[in-house]
C-alpha cells in the first residue's frame, strides 16, 4: 500500500519496468497511428463496463484528466489514451480515421490520424475539446472548422463557447445535421506529465441496456471487436459486486466485505489476472476540482483505514488502489508487446513482400517523351500486325484460319462442276457416275459436307436436257451448228453462286482478321483508354476502306468471268474437252477401260470378231486387221483410227456440248480458286498491313502542331491505374514507416 502523500504514478516511473514500459508503449502508438493495426494484432488495454458502473471514473483517475458527463455526452465513440511521462504538463487530442462513413475498414494507407485543435496546457480545456471532438467524429460530413472554437472566443469548463462568433459553434455544434449515434473511428488523447507512467489504453462505449434494439447491438459489437485479439480487458462492475465503488458497501455488510476480500485474493470468480479494487472521487468532489493527486491521497488513506481493507492479507493489498492497477497492467502490457515483437517483424515483411508484387504487376510509368512513346506503341502495333499477316511459326494462326477459309472456298466452287450425263433421262442406267479426267484438283466433295446425291438429282443435266436447251436458242445457224449462247448459258449457270461463295470467304477472313486486330489494340494499348479508343477507330476506318477495295475487286474478278468465256489456256482446255468427250462415248460404248477407244465398235456384224471375251484373242483380231490393210496399201492405220469406221452418235451436237462446258469449268474455276484468294491477300491484308503506319499517324496527327499535348493526353494513365499506383505507394510507404519503426526499436523485419 503506498504511503499517504505519495505521488502515486510517479513510483510505478520508478520501477525496473519503467524504460522498458516507456520504449514499447511508446513503439505500439506508434505502430497504431500509422495504422499497422490493420495488420496484425497489436496488444492493447480495454476499459469496458455498463453506464454508470465507474468506468469513466477510473479513466479520468489513471489520465490525471476530466471527461465529458452530462445527460447525452457518455463515451459514444472508442477513446485512446496515450500517457507519457514529462517534465511539463500537456495534452493533444487527435482523430484516427479507421473506418468509411458507413462502417467498413480503411485500406493501410487510408487509415489517418488528424490533431484536432491546439495542445493544450491547462486540465480544465480538455473535457470541453473532448465533447468537440467526439461531436466531430460522430458528424463526419463537416470539417474540423465546424467544431473547434474561434480563436477569439473562450470556452468555460463546460465547454460552451461565451463569445459565438459568425454563427459558428456554440452548445449545439451539430445542430441541423444528423449525426450518428455511435462511432468506431477513435478519439486519441496523447496526455504528458511528470505525475504519469507510459501506458496506452482504450476506453470504450458504456454497454448501454435501456435502449433501441440496434443501438444495443452496435455498442455490443463494438466491443466485441476491441476485446479480440491480444487485449487486456478492464471490467468495472456495480458494487453489488463492484470493485470500483468500494465506499458504497454498508458499515454492517461484513459477509459482503469477507465475499470481496475472497475475490481479491483469487478463491472466487477467479480470472487469469485476478480483480482489482479503486476508489475514486465522488461527483461532488469531482465537481469541486480534486487534483489527481488529492484523490490518490483520499484512496490510500481510504484502504489504510477502511474495514475490510486495513486489515486485508498483502496479496488482497497489492491489488487495493489505482496505482497498484495501473503498475500490474503496464507490466502485463510490456511483456505481450514484447512477446508480440518478432510476430511484427515477420507480418510486416509478408505485407511489404505481397505490396511489392502488386507493384509490379501494375504497367511501368510512362517516362518518354509522350510523342515519343505513342510512335513507339503504334510502330510495335503495327509490327505485330505484320507479322501475323506475312505468317511465321511463331504468328501462324491467323495465316492458317485464312488457308481454312480459302480451302472451303475452293472446295464450295468445285462443288458448282455442271453434272452431266451423256444419256437421255428415260433410258439413262442406273448408278451412273461421270469418272472425272481431273487429277490433283478433283477431291472428295463428301469432306466438305457435299451430298452427291442430293446434287446429282438437283443439277443432273442429260442429253434431251442440253437438246432442249440447244433447240431453245437456235436462231439463223446452219444446219448442225450449235448455238454459242448454249454454252455461255450453262457456263452461267454454275457461275451464278461463285458470287457468294467469293463473298463469304472473304467475310470470314475479314472477321477473323478484325478479331485479331482488336486482341492486338487490346494487348498494346489497353493500358492508355484514351489512346486505344482513338487508335481503334482509326483501325476500324482504315479496315472498312480496305474491305471495300477488295470487295471491288473480287467482285472484278468475278465479272470478268461472267462475260464472254475466254482463255489462252489453250492446251489445257483442249485437253479437257476431250477426255469429257472420249469419257462420254465411252459411256454410250460399255467397252472394257484398257481397249475402248482402241477397239472396232460393234456394229453387230461379226460374233466371231467381236464377240470373244478372251482379251488375247482380241488381240489376235486386232493385228490381223491392220495387216490386211497394210496388205492393200493402208500401212499407216492405227487401232484408234478404226474407231472412226463407227457410225456418228445421233447425240454428237450435245456431247460436244457437254463436254466444252465441262472444259471450261475447269479452266475458269482453276482461275477464280486462285485470284479470290489473291485479291484478298493482296487488296485487303497486305495493302492494310502496308498503310496502317502511316493511316494512324495522320488520324492521331503526331507530326502537326500541338501533338506533344494530345499525346500526353493519349498517354494518360486511366483513372483506375492511377487510383491502384498511388494507394499502393501510400501503402509501400505506410509499410516502410512501420518496418522503420520496427527497426529503430531493434526488431530486424527480414
Amino acid at each position: 500500500m503506498l504511503p499517504s502523500g505519495s505521488t502515486p504514478l510517479s513510483l510505478i516511473a520508478d520501477t525496473p519496468y519503467a524504460q522498458r514500459t516507456q520504449e514499447f508503449i511508446g513503439l505500439v502508438s506508434i505502430l497504431r497511428s500509422l495504422g499497422a493495426q490493420s495488420l496484425f494484432d497489436l496488444p492493447r488495454i480495454v476499459v469496458i463496463g455498463n453506464q454508470s458502473a465507474g468506468k469513466s471514473s477510473l479513466v479520468e483517475s489513471i489520465a490525471g484528466i476530466s471527461l465529458p458527463r452530462d445527460a447525452g455526452t457518455c463515451t459514444r465513440c472508442p477513446m485512446e489514451l496515450r500517457l507519457a511521462r514529462a517534465d511539463a504538463w500537456s495534452c493533444q487530442i487527435q482523430i484516427r480515421y479507421e473506418f468509411n462513413d458507413a462502417g467498413t475498414p480503411l485500406a493501410l494507407e487510408d487509415v489517418r490520424e488528424l490533431h484536432f485543435g491546439p495542445l493544450l496546457h491547462d486540465r480544465i480545456q480538455v473535457e470541453p475539446m473532448l465533447r468537440r471532438a467526439q461531436a466531430a467524429v460522430l458528424s463526419p460530413q463537416l470539417s474540423f472548422d465546424h467544431f473547434l472554437p474561434d480563436t477569439d472566443s473562450s470556452e468555460d469548463g463546460t465547454g460552451k463557447n461565451k463569445n459565438r462568433k459568425n454563427g459558428r459553434l456554440g452548445a449545439s455544434p451539430t445542430q441541423g445535421f444528423e449525426s450518428l449515434p455511435f462511432s468506431r473511428n477513435v478519439i486519441c488523447v496523447d496526455v504528458r506529465g511528470p505525475e504519469l507512467i507510459d501506458l496506452s489504453f482504450v476506453d470504450l462505449p458504456g454497454i448501454v441496456q435501456n435502449a433501441e434494439p440496434e443501438i444495443v447491438k452496435l455498442v455490443e459489437d463494438l466491443v466485441t471487436s476491441y476485446v479480440q485479439g491480444t487485449s487486456v480487458i478492464l471490467l468495472t462492475l456495480p458494487v453489488s459486486g463492484v470493485l470500483t465503488k468500494p465506499d458504497t458497501l454498508p458499515s454492517g455488510a461484513s459477509s459482503s466485505r469477507a465475499m470481496w476480500l475472497d475475490v481479491l485474493e483469487g478463491r472466487r470468480h477467479a480470472l487469469k489476472h485476478g480483480y482489482f479494487c479503486t476508489r475514486q472521487p465522488d461527483d461532488d468532489a469531482r465537481l469541486a476540482g480534486m487534483a489527481p493527486a488529492a484523490a490518490r491521497d483520499m484512496e490510500a488513506a481510504f484502504f489504510r483505514t477502511a474495514a475490510p481493507w486495513a486489515s486485508a492479507s498483502a496479496a488482497a493489498k497489492s491489488r487495493l488502489g489505482t496505482p497498484n492497477l495501473v503498475r500490474s497492467v503496464s507490466e502485463l502490457l510490456t511483456r505481450l508487446i514484447q512477446k508480440k515483437l518478432p510476430t511484427f517483424a515477420r507480418e510486416v515483411a509478408v505485407h511489404r513482400a505481397a505490396c511489392a508484387d502488386e507493384i509490379a504487376r501494375l504497367p511501368p510509368v510512362v517516362t518518354a517523351d509522350p510523342p515519343t512513346h505513342v510512335l513507339e506503341l503504334v510502330t510495335t502495333f503495327c509490327g505485330a500486325v505484320s507479322n501475323r499477316v506475312e505468317g511465321s511459326p511463331v504468328h501462324a494462326a491467323l495465316v492458317q484460319r485464312h488457308n481454312e477459309a480459302y480451302i472451303s472456298f475452293k472446295r464450295a466452287i468445285r462443288g458448282t462442276a455442271p453434272e452431266f450425263v451423256p444419256f437421255e433421262r428415260v433410258g439413262a442406267p442406273l448408278g451412273w457416275s461421270r469418272v472425272s479426267s481431273e487429277d490433283s484438283d478433283v477431291e472428295d466433295n463428301s469432306s466438305d459436307g457435299h451430298d452427291e446425291d442430293n446434287d446429282e438429282e438437283r443439277n443432273a443435266l442429260y442429253l434431251d436436257d442440253v437438246r432442249a436447251r440447244i433447240d431453245a436458242c437456235r436462231t439463223r445457224e446452219l444446219p448442225d451448228n450449235t448455238p454459242p449462247e448454249v454454252s455461255r448459258a450453262l457456263i452461267r449457270d454454275f457461275q451464278h453462286t461463285w458470287e457468294h461463295h467469293a463473298l463469304a470467304c472473304f467475310e470470314r477472313v475479314h472477321e477473323s482478321f478484325n478479331s485479331t486486330l482488336t486482341i492486338l489494340i487490346d494487348d498494346t494499348f489497353s493500358r492508355f483508354s484514351a489512346l486505344r479508343v482513338a487508335v481503334g477507330d482509326s483501325v476500324t476506318t482504315h479496315l472498312q476502306r480496305h474491305a471495300a477495295l477488295a470487295t471491288a475487286h473480287i467482285l472484278t474478278i468475278l465479272a470478268m468471268e461472267r462475260t464472254v468465256p475466254y482463255t489462252q489456256n489453250t492446251h489445257y482446255f483442249a485437253a479437257k474437252r476431250d477426255a469429257y468427250l472420249a469419257q462420254y462415248r465411252d459411256a454410250r460404248q460399255p467397252l472394257s477401260a484398257s481397249s475402248g477407244s482402241d477397239r472396232l465398235p460393234d456394229d453387230g456384224a461379226s460374233d466371231e470378231v467381236y464377240g470373244e471375251e478372251d482379251g488375247n484373242n482380241d488381240e489376235e483380231v486386232n493385228r490381223e486387221l491392220l495387216a490386211m490393210l497394210a496388205r492393200v496399201g493402208y500401212a499407216n492405220v492405227t487401232l484408234a483410227d478404226l474407231a472412226r469406221l463407227a457410225p456418228a452418235d445421233e447425240h454428237t451436237a450435245e456431247l460436244a456440248t457437254m463436254a466444252e462446258v465441262g472444259a471450261y469449268f475447269h479452266v475458269a474455276y482453276k482461275r477464280v480458286v486462285d485470284y479470290v484468294p489473291l485479291a484478298i491477300d493482296q487488296h485487303f491484308l497486305y495493302s492494310f498491313a502496308a498503310g496502317l503506319q502511316r493511316a494512324l499517324a495522320e488520324a492521331l496527327e503526331l507530326g502537326v502542331d500541338g501533338a506533344g499535348g494530345r499525346c500526353a493526353a493519349y498517354v494518360a494513365e486511366d483513372l483506375e491505374i492511377v487510383t491502384a499506383r498511388a494507394e499502393l505507394d501510400a501503402r509501400r510507404k505506410r509499410l516502410e514507416s512501420v518496418q522503420r519503426a520496427l527497426s529503430r526499436f531493434g526488431v530486424p523485419c527480414g
